[in-house]
């Protein structure tokens, strides 16, 4: 699809944005790799596991972008039949169907010129995902009962939390769609590996409690050790949930470890963490399991589908997927490393291969 006209992004735009709190270096690093993605119109396919921000960084993405003044469409796809995913996205004409009592204009349609944020991408069905891919490789697309071709320039940011290459192995996920989507791939880092953050969003979260129940309430320093040692394997959202039961239930203006839900023996992540465990030891992979393997330095099996993949059986990363993700992260093989979702040592190996020399700025 054809790109917006250009223009200069303010170089503080991520930063003023107050939903992003946090200053870990995991969390600074994707936030240096979102603003140099923002600039182009390349789709880009945000990883993560759930609960790690993806919506929130799209919408960053969006507005650091020249397409900010735009509109910013948002549509979640999972458990959204083909017929429901085809009328919500392309639009249909009256009559088109039986509930079709006027025109319906589609999420495409009221993104033009702007973003569209494509959530759980990974849940769609086989038979939508061809018609998806037409209209993402033409740019065209007609509504259902129409005869009209429409155009569209919109900017694609899909989300998952599903291991889309275990998906296009199993059949689940076409591969053209795949390859399609996953231009620029960023991986959100889970809340355990941002050292320092949770004290801060727990903050946050029991600021905006306050401001919207009229209350002045306050973590004891003890009570924000407790929570910063905490896993949270539903991430932001698991955190923000606990801090609103907290503060619902505090008995005093001031938070102490009694009060924690884990302290009384009422928390159930454990239980959560255990099951998905015991999921990812049998090989369904979700949350990028493989990725935070990779962060660790040990190798992954990543099978090659077709020529182009991103990376084949030996390890070798696609030498032009190479260049691009080495251009756009300026050179630094650790941000490469992480928009391919593979580790700097993978980066390196592949480099040598090819006989690609890093560039020196």
């Amino acid at each position: 699809m054809a790109g917006s006209d250009d223009k200069k992004v303010p170089k503080s735009a991520f930063s003023s944005v107050a939903e992003i709190v946090g200053e870990s270096a995991a969390l600074k690093e994707v936030i240096e790799i979102a603003e140099v993605v923002a600039r182009s119109n390349s789709p880009v396919l945000l990883r993560g596991e759930s609960g790690t921000g993806k919506e929130m960084f799209a919408k960053l993405i969006h507005v650091c972008s020249s397409r900010r003044e735009k509109p910013f469409v948002k549509l979640n796809c999972a458990a959204l039949s083909t017929g429901v995913l085809e009328s919500e996205l392309f639009g249909h004409e009256k009559g088109a169907f039986t509930s079709a009592t006027s025109q319906k204009v589609g999420r495409f349609e009221l993104a033009h010129g702007g973003t569209l944020l494509l959530d759980e991408i990974g849940e769609i069905s086989a038979e939508f995902q061809a018609k998806l891919l037409r209209v993402l490789q033409e740019g065209e697309l007609e509504r259902v009962g129409g005869t009209r071709t429409l155009k569209v320039d919109v900017r694609l940011v899909c989300a998952t939390n599903k291991d889309l290459e275990t998906a296009v192995a199993a059949g689940d996920f076409r591969a053209d769609l795949y390859y399609r989507i996953n231009v620029v791939p960023i991986t959100l880092p889970p809340l355990r590996q941002r050292d320092g953050d949770i004290p801060r969003l727990a903050k946050e979260f029991l600021q905006r409690f306050n401001r919207e129940n009229g209350r002045s309430l306050s973590f004891a320093p003890s009570a924000l050790n407790i929570l910063s040692k905490c896993e949270f394997p539903g991430n932001i959202r698991e955190l923000q949930n606990c801090v609103q039961r907290t503060a619902t239930l505090a008995c005093s203006s001031m938070i102490v470890p009694a009060d924690l839900a884990c302290e009384q023996g009422r928390c159930y992540s454990p239980l959560l963490k255990k099951a998905v465990a015991a999921r990812n030891s049998k090989g369904a992979i979700n949350g990028l399991a493989r990725d935070e393997r990779a962060s660790m330095g040990e190798p992954t099996d990543v099978v090659a589908f077709a020529p182009g993949a991103a990376m084949g059986a030996s390890g070798l990363i696609d030498r032009e997927r190479l260049q691009q993700a080495m251009q756009t992260a300026g050179w630094v093989q650790a941000k490469a490393a992480r928009l391919l979702g593979r580790t700097p040592r993978q980066v390196g190996y592949s480099l040598r291969r090819h006989g690609i020399k890093p560039k020196l700025f």
